[in-house]
């Protein structure tokens, strides 16, 4: 008789032959068993669990730390692991792993210095690539977006989309991010999330009592910072709830109270210490050049409550302009030569016209600026859509 088993379950299949008989009346014995495992991070991926950074006990009872390793539960059996399902892309290299992510079939594995990318679209897990320096410190470093994985670390904020991993430090080879900025910036505690609705990325300086932020449209590819933008409480890591809304809890008035509060891109009271500037902007060349005019589209302006006649009311706002690197001490006049000491309410969109009053000619660098007047509150209803600024590159004598 045949050392195999047939299974025939009907006239169109031909059987699956299994090379062991079933086990009967036999103690069922297996050196794969995991008696218990203990995670750090794990991700759901293929209707299987992928958990990294283990502590397993195995059958012997003995005690085992692999925080370099990943082990995968069988499919929809989220709860089952065992060592046989292992997976080790680099092991002994000093790095434990901080954090998993998924994205596009792709399990992202964070290591303390480099990132492994894994593909698990087909039967079975292997290396896709390494990349070195982009590692993470915490897992408050990744976050989830619509485009893909996004991470922050000591060298800059990256995006993978599924096939590449992006430097959104990099423009053309270009860094839009002083490094001396950075440094000063990112800490263990910095934190980095998603907004949905505005297609943003939102990076928190610290966990605790600083406020400062940095933001990143992914649509405009434009880099923002804010001083003390956010709570100036210890805060808790950032997440997404039901409605995509990206929430984050901090501390309330008593240590045992903890306040969650949903992050508003536009303020929600009147601002004080309104203040917002460019960065210095050469055009492309450092020749000589001269500023002829700015274009700034704008509206609101009215502090809640605010008297007076509103399309006529000031806004408290100032525009200002900076040169060579300098200080924001170059005012504006409007086309009738009169002095813009103060921007108008506009209940909508407007388009002033703003001409240099003081010398913006001879310069290499330029800068715009918005700033409050005499330390009043700039309403929450003023809102600038863009900025133009036309300037003449002076021939070289």
């Amino acid at each position: 008789m045949a050392n195999y088993s047939a299974m025939n379950p009907g006239n169109y299949h031909l059987g699956n032959a299994f090379n062991f008989p079933p086990l009967q009346n036999r103690k069922y014995i297996d050196k794969n068993i995991i008696k218990k495992i203990m995670w750090k991070t794990a991700v759901l991926l293929n209707r299987r669990i992928y958990v990294g950074n283990v502590k397993i006990t195995d059958k012997d009872g003995k005690v085992e730390v692999l925080n370099d390793s990943i082990f995968k539960s069988r499919t929809n059996k989220f709860d089952s692991f065992t060592l046989d399902r292992r997976i080790d892309v680099a092991v002994g290299d000093g790095e434990q792993i901080i954090h998993l992510a998924t994205y596009a079939d792709r399990l992202l594995q964070f290591k303390e210095d480099t990132l492994h990318i894994i593909n698990v679209a087909g039967q079975s897990e292997y290396l896709e690539s390494t990349h070195k320096y982009k590692g993470i410190s915490h897992k408050n470093h990744v976050c989830n977006t619509d485009y893909g994985i996004a991470w922050c670390n000591a060298y800059g904020v990256y995006l993978y989309d599924g096939k590449l991993v992006h430097d959104l430090f990099d423009s053309k080879g270009l860094k839009r991010i002083n490094p001396s900025t950075w440094d000063s910036f990112f800490s263990d505690d910095t934190m980095i999330g998603y907004i949905p609705l505005d297609k943003q990325l939102l990076l928190i300086k610290s966990s605790g009592t600083d406020g400062d932020i940095m933001t990143y449209d992914t649509i405009t590819k434009a880099w923002t910072r804010g001083t003390d933008r956010a709570s100036s409480k210890i805060k808790t890591n950032m997440v997404n709830v039901w409605d995509g809304s990206l929430v984050y809890g901090y501390e309330g008035s008593s240590a045992t109270k903890t306040i969650i509060g949903k992050w508003r891109v536009t303020p929600s009271v009147d601002i004080n210490g309104f203040k917002v500037h460019t960065k210095e902007l050469d055009f492309g060349t450092m020749a000589k050049k001269k500023i002829t005019k700015v274009y700034l589209t704008y509206k609101g302006g009215v502090a809640a409550g605010g008297g007076g006649n509103p399309p006529q009311q000031e806004t408290d706002v100032k525009p200002l302009f900076a040169r060579d690197g300098g200080g924001f001490t170059g005012t504006f006049k409007d086309s009738s030569d009169a002095a813009v000491d103060n921007l108008v309410y506009k209940a909508d969109w407007y388009t002033a016209e703003l001409y240099p009053s003081s010398d913006a000619s001879d310069l290499r660098s330029f800068a715009f600026g918005l700033e409050e007047i005499s330390s009043n509150d700039t309403a929450s209803n003023f809102e600038v859509n863009d900025i133009t600024i036309v300037y003449r590159t002076k021939n070289v004598k």
